[in-house]
Formats: C-alpha cells, structure tokens, sequence
C-alpha cells in the first residue's frame, strides 16, 4: 500500500495540513509522501517548524525550494502567505540553518495561511538528531494550529535496544514519560507508553493520530495487532523497505466515517 492511500481518506477532502512529529525517520517518510502525490500531478508544499535535512542528502533534489527569510518570525497582519502553488513539491524554508546539511523552518504562525492557499501541507515538526525514538521537550513538538492530522513517527530498530543517548533524542524526557529507566532495555511496552501518554508521541495533536511504525525490516519483533491497538491511534501502520522500494502496511485502520 502507498502511504497516500492510507493518510488521504483521514484529511477532509483528501487535503489539508499533515505535521510529522517524534523520531525514527520524519524527514524521509514525508519527503516519500511528497514524491507520491507529486507523481499524481498534485501540487504539494513541504516546510518545517523547525530544522530540516537538506532534501538532496535525502533523495528529493529535485524539489523546487523557496527561501523566504521573512517567514523566520511571527506573523503580521495582510504579510504574503508565501509561493503561489504549482504542480510537484515545493519546499519551503526561510535560510540555511546553523547545523550544517539542515535548513532552518518557518515559524508556526505562518503555516495556517499556507494551508489555505496550498491544497496539501506537509510539516517537519518535530526534531530527533536522526535518532530511532524520543520524547518532548517543553517546547515540543512545534504542531502548528489547524493541523488535521499528525503523524507521530518511532523507529522499531529502537527495541531491545539500552535506553541511552546513542537511541533516543532526550532521553531524560523519555524515562518521565515511560517509564524505562536508564540503561535498560526498551521494550513495546514502552512504546505504548509514549504513544499514549499526554506528554508523549502525540503531545498537543489537534487533529487525527496516527502511529507510523518505521524501519519494521529492522526490527527485532514485530508487535502482534493487539498490541499494535494498544497505541490508541486512529490508525497503525508499519514501514519497511524491500528490494523494491518502501513497504506500508495499515495494521488497524480507523477511517472516520
């Protein structure tokens, strides 16, 4: 299955405003959405709220990217909202970021008009270090209002792995919020944990949830569907990549109706 098919029907109309969050390969998952609906001739802005990697490094070089540096700061009244849509992806980011390989977000508070010029959003909304899972900070994640959907990304390869720096981005913040102590092994049940918790996976996520379950092709188990249903999204998927490209399968899909 295409991760289109699995997160239109979740958007009214099939459009709106999808923000990735949490660890485990946001930036990648987005940018294959992007190239999926560009290939149906569809015309699709990505930007983040915070830092992205530089498309390149990530295989989509061929998007067309739009530096607009007054987007860095808070709204004003009657501002320009920013490039008029055209078919095919187009990236919006204000500067090169200080982190070489990233370009710096837009602030927040400009993506709502983006949302009602542009059919389809795409949102980088969160940071992780490109580690397999993490918890929040204060401040995080950078959700922008009038989100219709977030998709809280962890990546499978983090289980059985030792709760520590080299695994998870902040990990202070994930043993509050889960429960795994320093050093011991993190286990689904930790997952569950950090889906479900208020100041977990999905912290301050307006609209639908759903829990894209990454690099299943690394893991060490698969969870069964009674435990993938623990998570309490409005729909599980898990992705993994095969000879022929990137796999998605929806585990326990909960379409609004």
């Amino acid at each position: 299955m295409r991760l289109a098919d699995a997160l239109l029907p979740l958007l009214p109309g099939g459009e709106g405003l999808v923000a990735f969050v949490g660890a485990g390969g946001k930036t990648s998952l987005l940018l294959h959405l992007a190239r999926e609906l560009e290939a149906e001739g569809r015309a699709v802005l990505v930007t983040t709220t915070t830092h992205l990697a530089d498309p390149g490094a990530e295989g989509a070089s061929a998007a067309r990217i739009v530096f607009r540096g007054d987007l860095e700061h808070p709204a004003g009244p009657e501002e320009p909202a920013g490039p008029e849509p055209r078919p095919g992806v187009t990236l919006l980011v204000t500067r090169l970021a200080d982190e070489p390989g990233k370009l710096k977000g837009i602030h927040p508070s400009r993506v709502a008009a983006l949302k009602r010029t542009w059919g389809l959003v795409l949102v980088e909304a969160d940071g992780s270090r490109r580690l397999p899972i993490k918890a929040p900070a204060s401040f995080e994640p950078a959700v922008p209002e009038g989100t219709d959907l977030v998709v809280g990304v962890v990546g499978l390869d983090a289980l059985g792995r030792p709760m520590d720096e080299r695994t998870v981005h902040r990990p202070e913040r994930f043993a509050a919020v889960t429960g795994c102590a320093a050093g011991a092994p993190i286990g689904w049940d930790h997952v569950v944990a950090l889906a479900r918790h208020p100041e977990g996976l999905f912290k301050g996520a307006p609209g639908r949830r759903v829990a894209l379950l990454n690099k299943a092709d690394e893991a060490p188990y698969i969870p069964s569907p009674g435990q993938l249903a623990a998570l309490g999204a409005d729909l599980v998927l898990l992705s993994g990549a095969e000879s022929g490209g990137r796999v998605f399968l929806a585990v326990r899909p909960r379409v609004p109706g």
